[in-house]
């Protein structure tokens, strides 16, 4: 009867994952009571025999792990990608990509829990994330309960943002440490008015980074004008948008920051559109520090986050856990300031 009874079924039954399952099965693990005893009563209620390859399953790798991002065109996390896989191969791992769609608390596709339990189907060694829903600031208590579940056999790092409640390892980008740098830059170009556009409030990277930058002014003795935070997105034509509004306001910055690269490219390009001159007319700044932010005229003077750092050392600590290491549960990056030709001082 235990013959068409896999360690699938009988998680599924049982209410746990498989690989609780297979941990139960060779007793290589500690398993809780409870998973215990509804494990043992599926397995008694179909007379299930474990094959050799089930009973195996979770001293085998399948060398692959699992990484989940909310935008493959995005720059910044291409290059975050670019640098895990460098150290993935170097440990003779392959990654598996899935790419959610912006699946957030604004945009909800639904695709983050679906990916999650596929590369957990294909038995994933681990898992990275970054942006989605670890970016939310508001997120629903029965998500993060979904996520628990899926995530509670499995080590995983999340890059750049966290969920409260959740055990996992997270990789940072100190962002006060280059957002103040900035700051204290366009302040030394006598710059007293700047603003910060771009960015959804609601999602984690845009109020951190505003509320460094109001912490960062007043720390020069400057209070940041409400009005002259615009957000709309994290795109291009976000930029193009934000300078648009900026235009109607009759009193505006002479330098802004802009919530990413993106954002400040398209509000390069805008203004040429509207005949202003950049950094002639009005300063722009980014974050992120993205290969094309060297290649727009003018360049962008921005805050490196190291993205491709970020992507090699998360795969390490996944590693190291793999490999009984005990890796540091956060480790947090420096970044820096990156002065080009997009800020000048202000007449």
């Amino acid at each position: 009867m235990g013959k068409n009874v896999t360690i699938y079924t009988i998680a599924k039954e049982a209410g746990v994952s498989a690989s609780t399952v297979s941990r139960y099965l060779t007793g290589s693990a500690n398993v809780n009571e409870d998973k215990r005893v509804r494990i043992q009563q599926v397995i008694d209620k179909y007379g299930f025999r474990p094959s050799a390859i089930a009973r195996n399953l979770s001293t085998q790798e399948t060398k692959m792990l699992g990484f989940i991002m909310p935008d493959v065109t995005s720059p910044f996390y291409g290059t975050v990608f670019i640098g895990a896989e460098k150290q993935a191969i170097e440990y003779g791992y392959t990654l598996v990509l899935c790419n959610t769609n912006n699946d957030n608390i604004v945009n909800n596709t639904r695709m983050e829990l679906k990916y999650i339990e596929t590369l957990l189907e294909k038995q994933v060694d681990g898992l990275i994330m970054i942006g989605g829903h670890i970016d939310d600031l508001n997120i629903q208590q029965s998500y993060v309960d979904k996520l628990s579940k899926l995530l509670e056999d499995i080590p995983t790092v999340m890059i750049n943002g966290e969920i409260n409640g959740l055990d996992c390892y997270k990789v940072k980008a100190n962002e006060s440490l280059g957002l103040h740098a900035l700051i204290n830059y366009l302040v030394s170009l006598k710059h007293k008015k700047i603003g910060f556009i771009g960015g959804i409030s609601n999602i984690q990277p845009t109020l951190r980074r505003l509320n460094i930058i109001k912490e960062a002014l007043a720390e020069n003795n400057l209070e940041f004008n409400d009005d002259w935070f615009i957000e709309d997105d994290f795109s291009i034509d976000a930029g193009k948008k934000c300078l648009e509004q900026l235009l109607q306001m009759k009193e505006k910055p002479t330098a802004v920051v802009c919530v990413n690269d993106l954002v400040a490219i398209g509000f390069i390009y805008a203004a040429k559109q509207f005949g202003l001159k950049i950094p002639e007319d009005i300063s722009v700044a980014g974050v992120d520090n993205i290969y094309l932010s060297r290649y727009t005229i003018p360049n962008i003077t921005t805050v490196d986050l190291n993205p491709r750092e970020l992507g090699s050392i998360a795969v390490d600590v996944l590693v190291k856990h793999l490999q009984n290491q005990s890796p540091k549960k956060e480790t947090i990056l420096d970044t820096k300031l990156v002065i080009r030709e997009s800020c000048i001082s202000n007449p």
